[in-house]
């Protein structure tokens, strides 16, 4: 397959996939998903401010005659929740199939444009069984379409925002470290900044703009870090944002006027090192927060019972391996989140995932927050794995 185009299949790829496309909403139909579909074209700034880093650099970004600036969809999740919002509201389950767009650089064995597949439960009172029931109907695609040998990454992200919450953490450090989690490598140095425990030994004017701003909440010192920058002038060091120059500044300033305990940072980084079986996971963190006198039993609870509920519904969880570090690469996600993937894919491995996203449809303009989980199976790399299980 060509990285330009899904259209670069011949007749026989071009049936499959349609065949496999319609199969797979098919089923999610039978398990009471209405069938919607979401414009491909999209408010840019919707996707700017709420997908990941990845989504957010290869989008496809453009402006219409009358100056609005829009994106081809590079998702599902985004559009049905939109179209969620000008329904009645209420609870509702949906799916959807279409093409979305991801640049790739020239070369690229990844496809531009490609098929999902996806479903989404939203407003459902009991989110445990929710997730249960969204995950096991990913893996139900799968085996329906005829794929055997996968492998399952699971991770919950209310474990680390309830952790965090347990610790004696100054407030913006515990948004920030929530805020940044799903950037792997700048949440690595933020952990290590905060396990340093000092502002570092600055002197003269930034300084004194580090103590101005420690009294301030981090709106208001974000604003002025903001202001002063570009008062003064003062481009981007290093390929840094003004915002990003702000960010550090405020963390400086919040290490200057309040004290870390180093047990803390070490117990996150602890906390991130935890991987394996889910049922041996919970094991370990249960011993280090018990260990360190911290209690997030709730959260917890709330993931053993997910567990449960979800081989209730026939998902065999020993394929399954949880790591707390893992949250996927969406912005948006609150919650539990998962992948199936097919290593012989390379770089398609990851051919469904999905999760936990209780914030989005507020941030989207609902009036009152809606919990959500959904999940998207990629249509060109299911059908490749198929056929790769199958010697084709």
């Amino acid at each position: 397959m060509s990285s330009t185009s899904m259209a670069a299949l011949d007749g026989e790829g071009l049936r499959a996939r349609e065949a496999l496309a319609v199969a797979v909403r098919a089923g999610f139909e039978g398990a009471g998903y209405a069938p919607v579909s979401a414009p491909v074209m999209q408010p840019a700034d919707i996707f700017l401010d709420m997908s990941g880093e990845d989504i957010r650099r290869r989008m496809y970004v453009f402006a219409d005659p009358a100056g609005e600036e829009l994106c081809l969809r590079p998702e599902l999740t985004i559009p049905v929740c939109r179209l969620y919002l000008e329904g009645a509201g209420g609870p509702k389950k949906l799916c959807s199939v279409g093409a979305v767009y991801r640049y790739q650089q020239k070369g690229s064995a990844k496809l531009r444009e490609f098929t999902q597949a996806g479903l989404e439960c939203l407003d459902a009172a009991d989110a445990e069984a929710a997730d249960a029931e969204v995950i096991s109907l990913a893996a139900r695609a799968l085996a329906d379409a005829g794929l055997k040998n996968y492998e399952i990454e699971i991770g919950d992200l209310a474990l680390f925002d309830a952790l965090v919450d347990a610790l004696d953490l100054p407030p913006g450090w515990r948004s920030r470290l929530k805020r940044h989690f799903w950037r792997p490598d700048y949440f690595r140095e933020l952990l290590a900044r905060l396990a340093a425990g000092d502002a570092g030994d600055e002197t003269g004017d930034k300084q004194a703009l580090i103590s101005a701003l420690a009294g301030l909440d981090e709106e208001r010192a974000k604003d002025v870090i903001e202001d002063v920058l570009k008062l003064a002038g003062i481009a981007p060091v290093g390929g840094r944002t003004v915002e990003e120059v702000a960010e550090r500044l405020l963390e400086q300033a919040e290490l200057a006027s309040s004290s870390v305990p180093r047990a803390a940072a070490e117990l996150i980084s602890g906390f991130l090192a935890v991987s394996g079986t889910p049922k041996e996971c919970i094991a370990r963190i249960k011993a280090l927060t018990g260990g360190a006198g911290v209690s997030i039993d709730a959260a917890i609870a709330r993931f053993e019972r997910r567990m449960e509920l979800t081989a209730k519904a026939g998902l065999d969880l020993s394929r399954a391996h949880f790591a707390t570090g893992f949250g996927r690469n969406m912005a948006y996600y609150t919650g539990f989140v998962f992948e199936f993937r097919v290593a012989a894919l390379g770089v398609d491995a990851m051919i469904c995932g999905g999760g936990r996203y209780d914030d989005l449809l507020s941030a989207l303009g609902a009036a009152s927050p809606v919990p959500a989980v959904g999940c998207a199976v990629g249509i060109e790399r299911l059908l490749a794995a198929v056929a790769k299980e199958a010697g084709k």
